[in-house]
């Protein structure tokens, strides 16, 4: 297939930076095409870990061109901050293959007082990242959004297209205690102008980079950003991100077309974990919902999952909501993702789970509304249910030795975990994440 696209099937978090690397390897063109630096995944280079949140991990191979696509939005003081670690870590030509496409929209930090702003007016905040990428989003929806494009403009031009922007938002900050918000667009025109000038040598069309990989059949890879259920139709609403981050929502903040030739690996982990609100049907007890300190973990199991797979957010280093595996939502994700494989990471990390509760669980169906079903339902705010979870259930974990590089290798466990998950989600298990390194990853010929 031309295009791959790694997209997470639960709530994100899920390692879709392992996969990314593993096709980037030979990729001509890797894109970030949806989402802010709300999203976050670490990238191995010459032994050091690099974290990211825009640009995409494949930069570090030196044959690819790395693109910022226009379905993204950006925050440029973050964006140049990565540009000043990868250049300080002597990434290759790196120049020459960062595009930034000029139709992604601008996140200034207004939009992140407008966060902060909106969810403290929320009798139920969604609990954002609190980065302005929901604000954006809305500025671009209701077309008072600045581009990339925009900041290339003079100064003067820039000033008048935030004047315009923020009468609003002014009246919003004066009128609910936050009159320090108020936008300065002179102060602000000439604080972006300089970010402008700083970007203006990765700035491009990318139309024409991406016909041209596509006429050429040329080896595509889409860095997915959140997942499935944070899609802002297909997701959670509206404990969501603010953008389409399902395959299709990837493929045209990409400038990419529906009918192209694409493969679709599904990420998801040996568990499941949420960061935020939202529903959760596996989601484990935790000293999170006790409101206690979580230095006794042990007493909750999902503080035992928590600390035995390091769940606390890449970007806002928040502890994460933990729970066992679900099928049901996985069985979901297959069709509207257009999921062809999955890839399990943390394999070895649910084992060690296993090992210290003594047991494992996997969610093979619901009980929703009388009735059992193996789907993820899309009305429960109508119905106020949140399904409730069917579990086979496996005795004790196991241990993956760093040896192990085969399915046949695999402890007897692991493989009858694994079988449970694919007859009951109905996807293929083809890769398998077995340690934090990129290259700890087996990869099953089917």
């Amino acid at each position: 297939m031309s295009i791959t696209a790694i997209v997470g099937c639960k709530w994100g978090d899920e390692g879709k930076g392992k996969v990314a690397a593993y096709y980037a390897k030979d990729a001509k063109i890797v894109m970030r095409t949806t989402g802010g630096n709300n999203a976050g995944h670490t990238v191995i280079y010459n032994g050091k870990a690099l974290p990211l949140h825009l640009i995409p991990g494949g930069i570090t191979y030196p044959q690819t061109i790395c693109i910022i696509g226009p379905g993204t939005v950006i925050d440029p003081a973050v964006l140049l901050e990565e540009i000043q670690m990868l250049k300080e870590y002597n990434i290759p030509n790196f120049d020459n293959r960062l595009k930034i496409s000029g139709r992604a929209h601008v996140i200034f930090p207004y939009h992140k007082d407008l966060d902060e702003l909106h969810e403290n007016l929320k009798k139920h905040p969604v609990g954002t990242t609190k980065r302005g990428i929901g604000p954006t989003y809305s500025d671009k929806d209701n077309r008072i959004g600045i581009r990339i494009y925009d900041l290339l403009l003079e100064e003067s031009q820039l000033r008048e297209k935030i004047e315009e922007a923020t009468i609003l938002h002014n009246q919003n900050f004066a009128n609910n205690g936050m009159a320090h918000c108020v936008v300065d667009p002179v102060q602000l025109a000439h604080q972006y102008h300089l970010y402008g000038e700083q970007l203006r040598q990765y700035v491009t069309d990318i139309n024409p980079i991406v016909a041209n990989a596509l006429d050429n059949d040329d080896k595509i890879v889409i860095e997915g950003a959140q997942a499935f259920r944070l899609d802002l139709d297909h997701g959670d609403y509206p404990m969501c991100t603010s953008s389409n981050c399902v395959t299709a929502g990837s493929l045209c903040g990409g400038a990419l077309p529906p009918n192209a030739s694409i493969e679709v690996i599904g990420i998801d982990k040996a568990y499941n974990s949420r960061v935020g609100n939202g529903p959760f049907p596996t989601k484990e007890k935790s000293s999170i919902d006790m409101g206690i300190s979580s230095s006794s973990y042990q007493q909750f199991p999902g503080d035992v999952i928590r600390e035995f797979g390091h769940e606390y957010g890449t970007t806002t280093k928040r502890p994460r909501n933990c729970g066992w595996f679900d099928c049901c939502i996985s069985n979901s994700a297959k069709h509207i993702l257009g999921v062809n494989y999955m890839c399990i990471n943390h394999l070895d990390t649910l084992g060690l789970i296993g090992k210290n509760l003594g047991y494992i669980k996997i969610c093979t169906s619901y009980n929703y509304q009388g009735r059992v079903i193996d789907y993820y339902p899309d009305d429960i705010t109508l119905t106020g249910e949140i399904p409730t979870p069917n579990y086979e259930i496996l005795s004790g974990g196991w241990v993956i030795d760093s040896s192990c590089k085969s399915y046949d290798e695999l402890p007897e466990l692991a493989k009858k975990f694994i079988e449970i998950v694919e007859k009951h989600s109905h996807i293929p298990v083809k890769f398998l994440g077995t340690g934090p390194a990129n290259d700890d990853l087996i990869i099953r010929d089917i």
